[in-house]
C-alpha cells in the first residue's frame, strides 16, 4: 500500500515578521511532480513521474556510533518492481552519506526512500 502526502500551507503574522508554515497531511495523495519527500513509498505513474530525481542527502546529520557510521546517517532509496514494497521485488538500490540522484523508469512500479531531504526532479 502507498503512503502518499500533500503539503498543507498556513501563514501568519508574529511581531510584525510574515511567517509561513508547511506541514504534510498524512493520508492525501502527492501530486505528480517537480518534488517528493524523502520519506516514504511512491508509486510510479500515480504519485510520481518517471525521471531523474536528486536529492542532497541524509536527512539527519553525522552520528557515529563506537566510530561507525549509523545507519541514521544513511539515505537510502529502492525501486521495485510491484506496488507492494519488498525485498523480493527490488530492481535497484543505492545508499549514501551525501547528495546522489537516481533515475526512476516508467517500467518501475514504486519508488521507496528513507532518511533523505526532499526529492526534486532534474530531468
Amino acid at each position: 500500500m502507498a503512503r502518499t502526502l500533500a503539503l498543507r500551507a498556513s501563514a501568519g503574522l508574529v511581531a510584525g515578521m510574515a511567517m509561513a508554515a508547511i506541514t504534510l497531511a498524512p493520508g492525501a495523495r502527492a501530486e505528480t511532480g517537480e518534488q517528493f519527500p524523502g520519506d516514504g513509498v511512491f508509486l510510479v505513474g500515480t504519485d510520481i513521474a518517471p525521471g531523474t530525481y536528486r536529492t542532497e542527502g541524509p536527512s539527519n546529520p553525522l552520528i557515529l556510533v563506537f566510530g561507525r557510521v549509523s545507519e541514521l546517517s544513511t539515505c537510502s532509496w529502492s525501486t521495485h518492481s510491484a506496488p507492494e514494497v519488498s525485498n523480493e521485488n527490488i530492481v535497484d538500490t543505492n545508499t549514501s552519506m551525501g547528495p546522489m540522484s537516481v533515475v526512476i523508469p516508467p517500467t518501475v512500479a514504486a519508488f521507496q526512500t528513507h532518511n533523505c531531504k526532499l526529492w526534486m526532479r532534474i530531468s
